[in-house]
C-alpha cells in the first residue's frame, strides 16, 4: 500500500541513468573531437635554432638564395647573391660547432657558434666564429637577426690554376 507521508521520490532506473554510462558517453564524444582543425607539420630543418643554422649555411654553400631566405624570419634581401658566400671560397665540407645559446625570452634564443669548412680542393681546415638570434613561431626556429659582425678569419687565398 501506499504511505500518504512518505516522500515522492522517482527512483525508477531509467529516470536516473547510469552515472557510469553519461561519463562515458561525455568522454566518447570528448575524444571524437581530438584531431579536429588545422593540421600543420614542422619542417624539419626549423626543429630546433641549430639545425636552422646547418641549413642556412648548407645553403649559402650549395649557393642556394631561396632556401637561404627561408631561413629568416622574414626574407632577407642582403644576403649575398647564389653562389657567392662573402668570404668564403668554394667549399668541399662545412660544420657547424661549439653551439652556445643563451635564452632570451620564451620563444627567443641568442646562439654563438663555429663555422668549419674546407675550401674546395684543400685538406685546410678553416674556422670563425659567428651568433645569430632566432625566434620560434609556429614550432619552427628562424634566424631573427645576426649577432654582429663575424669574427672574420685572416684570409688566405686558395691556390689555383694561372692561365697562360
Amino acid at each position: 500500500m501506499h504511505d500518504p507521508g512518505a516522500a515522492n521520490v522517482d527512483v525508477s532506473p531509467r529516470r536516473a541513468g547510469n552515472p557510469w554510462r553519461r561519463t562515458l558517453l561525455v568522454l566518447l564524444a570528448a575524444c571524437s573531437l581530438l584531431g579536429q582543425g588545422e593540421r600543420f607539420r614542422v619542417d624539419p630543418r626549423f626543429r630546433s635554432p641549430s639545425t636552422t643554422l646547418l641549413a642556412y649555411w648548407e645553403a649559402l654553400r650549395q649557393g642556394d638564395g631561396d632556401s637561404a631566405y627561408e631561413c629568416f624570419v622574414e626574407g632577407r634581401h642582403d644576403l649575398p647573391m647564389p653562389g657567392a658566400l662573402w668570404f668564403l671560397p668554394p667549399t668541399d665540407d662545412l660544420w657547424l660547432t661549439g653551439f652556445r645559446s643563451l635564452p632570451v625570452t620564451s620563444g627567443r634564443v641568442m646562439v654563438t657558434y663555429e663555422v668549419h669548412y674546407r675550401p674546395r680542393g684543400s685538406g685546410e681546415e678553416r674556422m670563425f666564429k659567428t651568433g645569430s638570434e632566432l625566434v620560434r613561431s609556429h614550432g619552427e626556429w628562424r634566424i631573427s637577426q645576426p649577432l654582429g659582425e663575424v669574427s672574420m678569419p685572416e684570409w688566405k687565398g686558395v691556390p689555383g690554376p694561372i692561365d697562360t
